[in-house]
């Protein structure tokens, strides 16, 4: 098996979440004996600070059953607060084992589920899932806002000398494939577990823009396959980015529409129209 490099697992850094104290020093102990940095924190409030505060740690690993916030509460947070910022793996440790709170732990994208009591083996082996799915996220740069995912479609042209910018029908073409395999998804897994909630509404609303249309808050947020409340969430945290915009329906007060803005908008047809030329080029 291959072994992760000293350098990457030094520079992980590792919050541990856990009521318990004498738990929270071994699991203190035990990271510190395996490389990495850990920061303790025992309760959820006090996590999210540190969270908000010290943008180098990549991994959580929480105790479920925590005082006020659970750890659940912990990973939705996570989710709509950082999902856009930068990747988190979260590893999740409790002594319930049981199916549904797994389900529940790995809806809310939990990457890793562990039982306790949790062995070295075991806390080593996820710890190592973790560094890697970290670093294959950090090495690739994910751009955040309209301009930076304008800036990589231009810096990935295709390769035919002969390229030619996609008309609207063709984008459009391309938007709906990628909302049919979307949704097409739901059919046989768990839509929840494989989502990607910006990316849905993102081409949920480019392909709106493209026919001159508006989309309904509830629509967009169907497009997600998640409950409505988290739904908002990321429509809210999209609108705070300024990469879409969100105004009441003057025909009909009851509801609000949804538009994508102009520089997502352009960079979102680079983008397609990038994946487009990569597809045809490879037929």
């Amino acid at each position: 098996m291959m072994e992760l490099p000293a350098k990457l697992i030094s520079e992980t850094r590792v919050l541990v979440v856990e009521d318990d104290q004498a738990t929270l020093a071994a699991y203190g102990e035990l990271l510190a004996g395996l490389g990495y940095e850990p920061i303790l924190a025992d309760n959820v409030s006090t996590a999210l600070q540190v969270l908000s505060q010290q943008a180098s740690i990549g991994i959580v690993l929480t105790d479920l059953n925590l005082p006020v916030m659970g750890g659940l509460d912990l990973l939705e947070e996570v989710a709509s607060r950082f999902a856009l910022q930068r990747p988190i793996e979260m590893i999740v440790a409790t002594g319930n084992g049981s199916m549904d709170v797994a389900v529940q732990a790995m809806r809310l994208r939990a990457s890793d589920f562990l039982t306790k009591p949790v062995s070295t083996a075991d806390l080593s082996a996820a710890l190592r899932r973790a560094s890697r799915s970290l670093a294959g996220l950090t090495l690739r740069p994910k751009p955040q806002t309209g301009d930076q995912l304008a800036t990589l479609a231009q810096d990935n042209p295709a390769p035919r000398a002969e390229q030619t910018v996609p008309n609207d029908q063709e984008l459009l073409a391309v938007l709906r494939t990628l909302k049919r395999t979307s949704d097409q998804r739901s059919e046989f897994f768990d839509q929840t577990i494989f989502g990607d909630p910006c990316w849905d509404i993102l081409l949920e609303l480019t392909a709106a823009r493209i026919q001159g249309q508006s989309v309904p808050v509830s629509s967009a947020c169907n497009a997600t396959h998640l409950p409505f409340s988290t739904a908002l969430r990321y429509i809210r945290r999209l609108v705070e980015l300024g990469m879409i915009k969100r105004w009441q329906d003057p025909n009909d007060r009851r509801r609000d529409l949804l538009d994508v803005e102009d520089a997502a908008f352009n960079s979102m047809k680079a983008l397609i129209g990038n994946m487009r030329r990569k597809i045809v080029d490879t037929i």
